[in-house]
């Protein structure tokens, strides 16, 4: 899929799917690929069953799940649901947008993003790293929650079987 506008809706059972240079309420799941992103705005809803995501360049409100194989997403601006259930999860944020969500159930998490903005943190894993100046709440080696330069946008970062590793 190449210069698409508007809404988008691709499904297949048993293929990888590319989108590019594309905008609008774009929905890509396939069940036995993977899904390649680049260039995209808007609403992005790319779920595969049997593969990674990977993509650059993203903006808007984005949702990308995989139960088998890894995420990895650069130069994202906006909201960011990102999971998956056997693999990590790599991500570079460029612009917070209302919220960022990052789950694994095995394997690590890292991600680069900025934290001078007010967040509210819930982070989980093995072992978490993260810079923490200005944080006021609870942090031990498996858990830290709390807020960031006074509390705000809600980030979620979960790995159940891995690190967590924030601009590091």
């Amino acid at each position: 899929m190449d210069r698409c506008r508007k809404n988008i809706d691709l499904q297949t059972s048993g293929g990888s799917i590319e989108a590019k240079e594309s905008s609008g309420k774009i929905r890509l799941h396939t069940s036995g690929g993977s899904i390649r992103l680049t260039g995209l705005k808007g609403t992005i809803d790319a779920q595969t069953s049997g593969g990674s995501v990977n993509g650059n360049n993203i903006a808007g409100d984005i949702k990308a799940s995989t139960s088998g194989g890894s995420v990895r997403l650069s130069k994202v601006a906006g909201s960011l649901d990102a999971s998956t259930s056997a693999g990590g999860v790599d991500v570079e944020i460029v612009k917070l947008g209302e919220y960022v969500r990052l789950t694994t159930s095995a394997g690590g998490i890292n991600v680069k993003m900025p934290l001078d903005k007010g967040l509210t943190l819930n982070l989980s894993g093995n072992r978490i790293k993260i810079p923490l100046g200005n944080f006021n709440g609870d942090t031990d080696k498996e858990r830290i929650k709390g807020t960031l330069n006074g509390g705000g946008i809600p980030v979620t970062l979960s790995a159940n079987s891995g690190s967590v590793n924030v601009n590091q």
